[in-house]
């Protein structure tokens, strides 16, 4: 008995697992929107708009300054920053997703660049970036 109540919750669990999956549409999509998302964070970091980056954070940080506090600690001191490419796009689950960005830097005649791993979440019907990616 204690079997089959065992093989009943498991194929139970089985089947809500690959209800949650998304379809190859779905995942394309969302693929998509993390693109344009990351695209649009990555813009608006790089012409200092913080609050129009912060709006598309998931709100754990607190404020648009606490969100360039964080990003800025590891850029190239004395640069400017010049653009924000993405590098890599990697699924963790459906609704999360790591994304490495190179940054661009400038100081003078000398152009350097930065890698960072950054993990955004599926919240609201929208990616939402959470923060940095431990290594």
């Amino acid at each position: 008995m204690r079997n089959a109540v065992w093989k009943i919750s498991m194929l139970c669990g089985l089947s809500l697992l690959a209800g949650c999956s998304l379809s190859p549409e779905e995942k394309v999509s969302r693929e998509q929107a993390l693109q344009q998302a990351v695209l649009s964070f990555a813009s608006d970091v790089v012409q200092g708009s913080w609050s129009q980056a912060y709006a598309l954070t998931d709100g754990s940080l607190g404020s648009a300054d606490q969100l360039k506090n964080q990003l800025v600690k590891s850029w190239v001191q004395d640069a400017t920053l010049t653009n924000g490419d993405i590098t890599s796009l990697a699924w963790v689950t459906d609704n999360t997703a790591k994304v490495k960005l190179t940054w661009s830097f400038q100081a003078g005649s000398v152009q350097s660049f930065s890698n960072e791993t950054f993990v955004w979440v599926w919240k609201g019907n929208a990616w939402k970036y959470k923060g940095r990616a431990l290594r």
